[in-house]
């Protein structure tokens, strides 16, 4: 059974490269993509990118490679194109995990989810950055010890901008049911902007709901925690590794 794991704002594929590894050792199927524009692909343009595209990566690659019973994970900016990418390939979808992530409505922006000052920071930063083209990253390097953080901030780049003004929209005829759901918050910032998100779905229908007792980068700083998080909740839906009797 795939897994495809989707990372968040101003990182890449890489930021989930050791969760990947442990949760291959344990016989998944496990895809770490880059999003358009960011990690290795940073080559290209921020002005050619835009939410939807980084929605039709992840469309695409279940689409491409025939993945069937997907486990959808997004962490952070990546719950914005897990929502996008199971709206367009339901069918492929068997469950979905949020991890201190954005979990957008039908017509919603990234920046509609956030808030209102965080916004402005943004379009400001942007501005001085780049003319308004892309989102240089402020956002705290949480890494586990110093060379590590210095090796990371090597590895960030800035994010497009229309990834976070643009809007997710439904591409479906009529609503239908999700897959199951499951959000984790990251409880160790008590100003985090996630907190009356992940409060949102404590005790919401067709959600269950955890949390880490860690900051926002968990799925870096803490792979084992998060790999072992996933493979628990992926089992509890019934959903098994490809080597499993």
């Amino acid at each position: 059974m795939p897994i495809v794991l989707v990372h968040g704002a101003w990182s890449g594929g890489w930021s989930w490269s050791q969760a990947a590894r442990l949760l291959r050792q344990h016989g998944w199927e496990v895809y770490n993509p880059s999003l358009t524009g960011l990690g290795e692909r940073r080559h290209i343009h921020p002005d050619q990118i835009t939410l939807e595209s980084h929605i039709a990566d992840i469309a695409g690659l279940m689409h491409c490679e025939n993945l069937r019973n997907v486990l959808l994970v997004g962490h952070s900016y990546g719950g914005m194109v897990i929502t996008g990418a199971a709206d367009r390939e339901i069918e492929r979808v068997a469950g979905m995990i949020y991890v201190d992530a954005f979990v957008p409505e039908s017509g919603q922006s990234l920046w509609d989810c956030a808030p209102a000052a965080r916004r402005q920071l943004q379009q400001e930063a942007a501005q001085a950055h780049d003319g308004g083209h892309s989102i240089p990253r402020t956002n705290p390097n949480h890494a586990p010890d110093e060379a590590t953080a210095a090796y990371w901030d090597t590895l960030f780049v800035p994010q497009p901008i229309r990834t976070f003004s643009d809007p997710f929209v439904s591409v479906r005829d009529a609503p239908q049911a999700w897959p199951p759901r499951h959000y984790f918050m990251c409880t160790k910032d008590p100003n985090s902007h996630f907190r009356p998100i992940g409060a949102r779905f404590q005790n919401a229908p067709g959600w269950g709901y955890g949390e880490f007792d860690e900051f926002h980068d968990v799925v870096r700083t803490q792979p084992q925690l998060t790999a072992d998080a996933i493979a628990k909740i992926a089992e509890t839906w019934g959903l098994k590794p490809d080597n499993a009797a």
